[in-house]
């Protein structure tokens, strides 16, 4: 995903990461960049990529557990959001700021669809929330949105593999318990079950593989 945005973020030396998550975008930025700020609300979430960063012994990622909105934040060269839909959908507030926080280039990853079920949400959602999976189904509405706002980004569709690995089996339950906000010994046996038949052996180990489609959203300011 990088690699497409290259002409937009050659000149940058610090990132914002918006809803880092676990680091899939946090991390490689921090391998080329001065300093990267991972603005990231789950305190599991957080945790993780601190403890991701440790590994690498990147001491230029700064998490900050919270959601944009709830804290002030500096400027950055760079403002990356990655698959946080409410963040770009049509009237988003992050879509108007967004802007005034970046001061040389923005990006914004967002479902293309056409991809695996991401984590298997169509069939756990109504398994463990009792509903079904809405997940975004007008790809182009953040273009749209961009448009209406006097902004004319450039758009690269991506497609990779996102496997996700896990050293137990436990370790995919917490996953995704966290993920989707479920608790109880109740749901973890619902996914202990589900996971063991979904999930490939890797080594000792387990993977759960995952091919993406994505669309790549970048401008400069």
């Amino acid at each position: 995903m990088l690699g497409a945005v290259s002409a937009e973020i050659e000149d940058c030396r610090t990132a914002l990461d918006v809803g880092a998550g676990f680091g899939a975008l946090t991390l490689p930025l921090a391998r080329h960049l001065r300093h990267v700020t991972a603005l990231e609300p789950s305190p599991a979430m957080a945790a993780a990529l601190r403890r991701a960063a440790a590994r690498e012994a990147r001491t230029n990622v700064t998490v900050v557990p919270a959601a944009w909105g709830d804290v002030a934040v500096d400027r950055h060269d760079l403002v990356v959001c990655a698959h946080v839909g409410p963040l770009l959908a049509p009237h988003s507030a992050f879509l108007r700021e967004v802007g005034g926080i970046a001061t040389r280039a923005v990006v914004l990853v967002h479902d293309a669809g056409g991809g695996d079920d991401k984590f298997f949400f169509r069939e756990l959602y109504p398994a463990l929330l009792g509903r079904p999976y809405e997940r975004n189904r007008d790809p182009d509405a953040p273009v749209r949105a961009l448009t209406a706002l006097g902004i004319v980004p450039r758009v690269s569709l991506v497609q990779y593999r996102s496997d996700q690995p896990f050293t137990s089996l436990e370790e995919a339950c917490e996953f995704w318990m966290t993920y989707m906000r479920v608790d109880g010994e109740d749901a973890r046996t619902v996914l202990r079950r589900f996971l063991a038949e979904r999930l490939t052996r890797d080594g000792n180990g387990w993977r759960a593989p995952f091919r993406k489609r994505v669309r790549v959203i970048a401008w400069r300011v």
